[in-house]
């Protein structure tokens, strides 16, 4: 696909590769479903696909060629070397490991500009869907602006929009809700992100451990990817053992990139790690604490260096964490004992 370049008397002076924009130009079929309904009888014998006459009236899919293949956009990043741009991202961690917390703070870089602790950010709409914890959402969003006296306050505003219940992505009501909502704003303006909190308060009425249930909610958040170029944000638990997502492994599956929040207790170190990045090297383990701003906390990025062995490998959790008492000590008080 090309498109030429003139010169004012008309002539043409160059050409350049046309890009589809958006990409779900890419993604469908080569006959439009409205261009069906006019070939005769096959809106009616559809579902028959036993019948030679239907199944050649059905539509092609569409296809690339490598030269198409070679003009799609290259892959992008919403925050940079952390969160991949038009893509799905799951963050995962038990309760209480700040998920929600880090779910803001992004949210809150990309409406307002802000670089997210020195990472550049691709700006515009961030659409939060609060399935829990409504109610201290302002407070957190107030702790983020005192924290960031400096970030466009007014884009943040424009830009940060609450949707202020889970959107319970196996209702077909509130799909079509989910899906109208995104393309509405995604009609006048750059819309980068929604994020569902929680995967499994958006899941009520199903079952977490289906992997139909679960792909039914991932077809959700991909069509209004496709159809917006919105990232899908997923706020999930771990299970039982605090390792892995709890539920069906096809929400994994189908994550371009998925996030792990861990909190020692003892240290209060909040551990963000990186378990899959389908066109990226994982970044290296980020480290937090939480740091007070008005009535809430933010997360603010550490750097922790532990003590290593004779072997070069870190200590264990209990010892790590008697450095950190011990490092900490030393700061306060000169004396770590």
């Amino acid at each position: 696909m090309t498109e030429f370049d003139y010169d004012d008397n008309g002539n043409i002076i160059g050409t350049r590769p046309k890009f589809a924009s958006p990409l779900s130009e890419y993604m469908g079929a080569n006959i439009d479903l409205a261009e069906q309904e006019e070939v005769p009888n096959v809106k009616s014998r559809r579902g028959n696909l036993k019948d030679p006459e239907a199944r050649a009236a059905l539509p092609v899919f569409r296809t690339l060629s490598l030269d198409d293949l070679d003009n799609l956009p290259d892959p992008e990043w919403l925050v940079n070397g952390i969160l991949p741009a038009d893509a799905l991202t799951t963050l995962y961690g038990a309760p209480g490991s700040t998920k929600s917390f880090f779910a803001l703070d992004l949210a809150c870089c990309v409406a307002s500009g802000e670089k997210y602790n020195g990472r550049e950010v691709k700006q515009g709409v961030a659409l939060y869907c609060v399935g829990e914890g409504l109610r201290g959402l302002k407070w957190r969003v107030e702790a983020w602006k005192l924290a960031h006296p400096d970030a466009d306050f007014a884009a943040l505003d424009a830009n940060l929009i609450i949707v202020p219940h889970a959107v319970r992505l196996l209702e077909s009501t509130e799909q079509s809700m989910l899906l109208n909502t995104a393309k509405e704003i995604a009609e006048t303006r750059d819309l980068r992100m929604f994020i569902i909190d929680t995967w499994a308060r958006s899941l009520t009425g199903g079952d977490e451990n289906s992997a139909q249930d679960a792909g039914v909610a991932i077809d959700v958040c991909e069509r209004v990817r496709t159809e917006t170029g919105a990232s899908p944000f997923i706020v999930h638990h771990s299970g039982a053992d605090g390792l892995r997502e709890r539920g069906s492994t096809a929400l994994r599956g189908a994550s371009d990139c998925t996030l792990h929040m861990q909190r020692e207790e003892t240290s209060g170190v909040i551990t963000l790690t990186c378990k899959k990045s389908k066109d990226s090297e994982p970044f290296s383990p980020i480290r937090f604490k939480l740091e007070p701003y008005g009535h809430s906390v933010i997360l603010k990025e550490v750097v922790i260096s532990y003590p290593s062995g004779g072997n070069g490998s870190y200590y264990g959790q209990q010892q790590r964490s008697r450095a950190d008492w011990a490092r900490e000590a030393a700061e306060r008080n000169g004396n770590p004992f």
